[in-house]
């Protein structure tokens, strides 16, 4: 009995790590945010064709841009931009309309 109070402990911090490493995106005309993995490749475009005006991330995150959807070719324009719990606009940051992107976790 006191040796699975110690596991489950564990499986649930890990769990609670785990769904907290993901970034938030706004997109016009959404009524409800699309929440993406870190570490994860994803196009920037959602299913309307529309580029996220906002993002937020849950914990500190860097979010890297890239010209193919295969996160192979970096933008020169813009290489890092740091999320937090509070939303940044995008809007203003030369995004390639098919472009993708990819979150980490920042150590900094």
């Amino acid at each position: 009995m006191m040796k699975s109070i110690p596991v489950m402990l564990c499986i649930a911090a890990t769990m609670t790590i785990a769904s907290a490493q993901s970034i938030i995106l706004d997109y016009p005309g959404q009524s409800q945010s699309t929440r993406q993995r870190v570490a994860q490749c994803f196009p920037l475009v959602n299913a309307a064709g529309q580029l996220p005006r906002q993002a937020s991330g849950i914990g500190a995150i860097d979010c890297f841009f890239y010209k193919d959807r295969e996160c192979r070719v970096p933008t020169t324009e813009v290489l890092v931009v740091p999320l937090d719990r509070y939303p940044k606009n995008l809007s203003s940051l030369p995004i390639p309309p098919n472009g993708s992107v990819r979150c980490e976790l920042s150590y900094e």
